[in-house]
């Protein structure tokens, strides 16, 4: 076992817990990304030298975000602490920029690099129009048909960072539903969405390594987009009510998050 992988599963667990913040960007933070898209992508022609880093990660993970699920929805359901949450992740949120800007290693801006900066905020702000609820409801075979297809989408927002898993599982009405379910200690119900889930990790891991080989510098940039359009649907919805507060935590979640980004964990 490797308890520096276990801590920041644990980590990227937790943080994919709050709406509008993308475990995608945690795994780059916290240097786990490259090794977890490379473990996906190697898991089909080698599985036995990726298995153990990759259930490794899964369960960690996992753990993480079902241990603080209960607190954050609780957090985000009350009026002052729900903003001051928000808020909080914000900054943390902004606090991995400029180590995604650092990894882009633009020496000269190009039409393309502006254009994928405005294509990952606009996927983003996109992503937020469809239909709440969408992909939670229906019975029979059009139900798992829909879990399916949602699973799909989790995983693209999984493996994109910048894109929160979290709030794309609240936007397909699923958020409620996961939690419920896990915590009954009912996956089976969940299998639908676990194979969704897993050919979405496998078919986007794989372009995206590609991507990342022939366009590095264009694709960190979408995904910083993606990061900005992320902070939008972060933002309370009601206005700010506790300026001077809001502001502080706003700071502190980015100094903590620059940090971790600039040392690790």
């Amino acid at each position: 076992m490797q308890l520096k992988l276990i801590v920041k599963a644990l980590w990227i667990g937790a943080t994919m817990t709050i709406p509008g913040v993308s475990g995608g960007t945690m795994a780059v933070v916290t240097g786990i990304y490259e090794d977890l898209i490379h473990a996906v992508n190697g898991f089909r022609k080698e599985p036995k030298k990726h298995i153990g880093f990759l259930l490794q990660f899964v369960i960690s993970a996992g753990a993480g975000f079902l241990l603080l699920a209960r607190l954050v929805t609780w957090l985000l359901e009350q009026p002052q602490p729900g903003e001051i949450t928000k808020c909080f992740f914000c900054g943390v949120v902004f606090g991995g920029v400029p180590l995604l800007v650092k990894k882009a290693d633009i020496h000269k801006w190009s039409v393309s690099h502006i254009l994928c900066l405005l294509l990952g905020a606009g996927i983003v702000l996109g992503l937020g129009q469809i239909p709440q609820g969408l992909f939670s409801t229906g019975t029979g075979f059009v139900f798992y048909l829909l879990q399916l297809v949602g699973g799909f989408l989790i995983a693209i927002a999984f493996v994109l960072p910048g894109i929160s898993t979290s709030h794309m599982l609240y936007i397909l009405g699923l958020y409620e539903v996961v939690l419920q379910k896990a915590y009954a200690f009912r996956f089976w119900e969940l299998i639908p969405l676990a194979i969704g889930g897993i050919l979405g990790t496998f078919l986007t891991a794989d372009g995206l390594e590609k991507l990342l080989e022939r366009y590095p510098s264009q694709v960190y940039m979408a995904i910083v987009g993606f990061v900005a359009g992320s902070v939008v649907t972060l933002l309370p919805i009601g206005g700010f009510h506790q300026i001077l507060w809001d502001v502080v935590v706003c700071v502190a979640g980015f100094v903590s998050m620059f940090l971790i980004s600039g040392k690790g964990i």
